[in-house]
C-alpha cells in the first residue's frame, strides 16, 4: 500500500512540474535585437510542450510547433539612419528614449491587429512575459489574463527598471549605459551617473510615466480594465526578471533572487558554413577579419570620409576580410582580399579557427558571441550601450575602442595592428571565454528552468523584495535619520543652555 501511495505522490509532483502552460509573450515595440535576444527562449518553451503566443513586430519566417505569432504591427521597410543617434549625450539619450518610446507605442498599439488582440476575450494564459523597456504598459496583460508576469530585460537593468523591483542601483559603482562609463568612475563620471539615475528614478515619473499611462488607458481597454491597479503597482508586482547579461561581458553587481542573468541564450553550436564562405575561410593563410556593425548600422549611411577610412585600411591588410555590407555605389572599388554580403552567419564565422579579429559596433549580442569564441575585438561604438560595452572590453583587456568621430586611417590601422600583434589581447579573450562558459547550466536551460519555476509556484511571490511597499523616506531611513539628527540637535541645545546657565 505504501509504495503505491509514494508512486502516486511522485506521479502527481512530476505531472505538476511538467504541466504544459499557455504562455503569452508581449513585446510589441519594433526593436529587433530585443526580441531576437529572447527568441530562443520562446522556441525552447514551445519545444518543451508549452503553448507560446508571441505578440511582436518580428514574427518567425518558419512554422514552429506550439508557437503562434501575432503581428507585425509596423512596416518592415521602415528604417532609421543611425547617424541621427550618435550625437546623444547622457542627458539627451534619456529624453530620446522617452520620446521614441511614446511615439513607437502609439504606432503599434493603434494598429488594427493589436486592437483585435487586446479586445478579444477568446484567449487565456497561465503566464505573461513582457519587455518593459519603453513599454511599461505591457504589464497590464497580467491583469487582463489574471496571470503572473515575467519581465525580459534586453541588457543589464537600469534605474528605470530597478526602482520597480527594489534592486539596488547604487550610482557610485553601477553605471548607466548612457553615461558611457564603467564601474571605475571618477568624480565627474559619478556626477553624470547620478544625474542620469535621478532622471530615471524621479524625473521620468512626471515627464514620461504619465504619457505611458495615457497610452495604456487609451489602447488597453479590455473587459474589466476599469478595475486595473495603478501602473506603478503592477510594475512592483512582477514575479521574475530575466536579464540578457553576464558578468564576463558586463559588470558584477548585486541582484535579488528574482533577477536571473541569462546572457547568451541565442548562442548555439556552430553550423556548417556555405561552401563559398567555408573555402574563403579555410584558405586564409594569414587569417580572417570579420567586420559587422549589426542590423541597425548600415555602412551606406556613414559619411563618405568615414567609409573611405574603413575601405582603405582593410584593403591594405594581408589578412582576408569579410564585411557585412552591400555598397550602394557601383563605383566603389574593393580590394581582392575583401568579401561583402548583405548577411553572414556571424556566430558560425566567429567559431572558425582562422578568424583572428572581430571589428564590431559593440552590440551586446555581438560581444556575447565573440567572448564565447574567444576572439579579440576592435570596437567602433555608435549609440545606446555600445560605448559602455566597449569600454568594459578595454577594461578587461581583450579589445580596443576606436572613437567614430575621431577615426582616421592611422588610428583605425593602429588599433587593428595593436590587437593582432599583441598576444595579450588574445590571451585575455581566452580567459573571458573560459569565465563565460564555466557555468553550472547553459543560459537557455537556466531561463527555461526559472520560467517553469514561476509557473509551478503560481507567480513565485517569495522571490520579490520584501522592501516593495516602502517609500523612499522609509527605504533610505530618512525619517529615522531626521529623528536622530533632531535628537542630537536637541541634546546639543540643552547642553549649551545648561552650560550658559551654569556660567552665568
Amino acid at each position: 500500500m505504501l509504495p503505491c501511495v509514494v508512486f502516486c505522490l511522485v506521479l502527481c509532483i512530476t505531472t505538476n512540474v511538467t504541466r504544459a502552460a499557455n504562455i503569452l509573450v508581449f513585446m510589441p515595440l519594433p526593436i529587433k535585437s530585443h526580441v531576437r535576444g529572447f527568441q530562443p527562449l520562446f522556441e525552447e518553451l514551445s519545444n518543451r510542450g508549452h503553448n507560446v503566443t508571441v505578440v511582436s513586430s518580428f514574427p518567425l519566417d518558419r512554422p514552429v510547433a506550439n508557437y503562434t505569432d501575432i503581428g507585425p504591427f509596423v512596416d518592415k521597410t521602415r528604417g532609421r539612419n543611425v547617424m541621427d543617434l550618435v550625437s546623444m549625450n547622457f542627458v539627451t539619450s534619456v529624453q530620446l528614449k522617452w520620446r521614441i518610446s511614446i511615439q513607437l507605442s502609439e504606432m503599434v498599439m493603434s494598429h488594427r491587429k493589436m486592437k483585435q488582440f487586446v479586445q478579444s476575450s477568446s484567449n487565456s494564459f497561465d503566464l505573461i512575459m513582457v519587455e518593459t523597456f519603453g513599454q511599461e504598459y505591457a504589464v497590464a496583460m497580467g491583469h487582463k489574463f489574471n496571470a503572473p508576469v515575467i519581465n525580459l530585460a534586453p541588457a543589464m537593468i537600469w534605474a528605470s527598471i530597478s526602482k520597480w523591483l527594489h534592486v539596488p542601483s547604487t550610482f557610485s559603482y553601477i553605471p548607466d549605459a548612457c553615461t558611457q562609463s564603467t564601474s571605475d568612475m571618477g568624480f565627474i563620471e559619478r556626477l553624470k551617473n547620478s544625474i542620469t539615475g535621478f532622471m530615471q528614478l524621479y524625473v521620468e515619473n512626471y515627464l514620461y510615466l504619465p504619457k505611458t499611462k495615457e497610452v495604456m488607458d487609451t489602447y488597453l481597454k479590455y473587459r474589466g480594465w476599469e478595475s486595473r491597479p495603478p501602473l506603478e503597482h503592477m510594475l512592483n508586482n512582477i514575479s521574475l526578471t530575466l536579464v540578457n547579461s553576464h558578468n564576463a561581458i558586463g559588470i558584477s553587481r548585486a541582484y535579488l533572487p528574482g533577477i536571473i542573468e541569462v546572457g547568451g541564450m541565442h548562442i548555439k553550436d556552430p553550423k556548417p558554413l556555405p561552401k563559398n564562405l567555408q573555402t574563403f575561410l579555410d584558405t586564409a593563410n594569414e587569417g580572417v577579419i570579420f567586420f559587422s556593425f549589426g542590423t541597425l548600422v548600415n555602412l551606406n549611411d556613414l559619411p563618405k570620409a568615414k567609409l573611405k577610412v574603413f575601405i582603405s585600411v582593410l584593403g591594405r591588410l594581408k589578412q582576408k576580410v569579410i564585411i557585412k555590407w552591400i555598397p550602394d555605389d557601383n563605383n566603389v572599388k574593393l580590394s581582392q582580399n575583401i568579401m561583402t554580403g548583405s548577411w553572414f552567419p556571424q556566430r558560425d564565422i566567429l567559431a572558425h579557427p582562422n578568424v583572428i579579429l572581430f571589428i564590431t559596433h559593440g552590440g551586446l549580442h555581438s560581444l556575447e558571441e565573440t567572448v564565447c569564441n574567444a576572439k579579440p575585438i576592435v570596437g567602433i561604438p555608435f549609440f545606446a550601450e555600445q560605448n559602455f560595452n566597449m569600454k568594459i572590453v578595454e577594461e578587461k583587456g581583450y579589445g580596443k575602442l576606436v572613437n567614430f568621430f575621431e577615426i582616421t586611417e592611422e588610428s583605425f590601422g593602429n588599433a587593428i595592428e595593436e590587437v593582432l600583434s599583441n598576444v595579450t589581447f588574445k590571451e585575455k579573450a581566452i580567459i573571458q571565454s573560459l569565465v563565460y562558459k564555466d557555468q553550472p547550466m547553459k543560459p537557455l536551460d537556466r531561463a527555461v528552468y526559472w520560467v517553469e519555476y514561476v509557473i509551478r509556484y503560481g507567480g513565485a511571490g517569495h522571490l520579490k523584495s520584501d522592501s516593495i511597499g516602502l517609500n523612499d523616506l522609509q527605504y533610505f531611513l530618512f525619517d529615522i535619520s531626521l529623528i536622530v539628527l533632531l535628537s542630537f540637535g536637541l541634546i546639543a541645545w540643552l547642553c549649551y543652555f545648561l552650560f550658559v546657565k551654569i556660567m552665568s
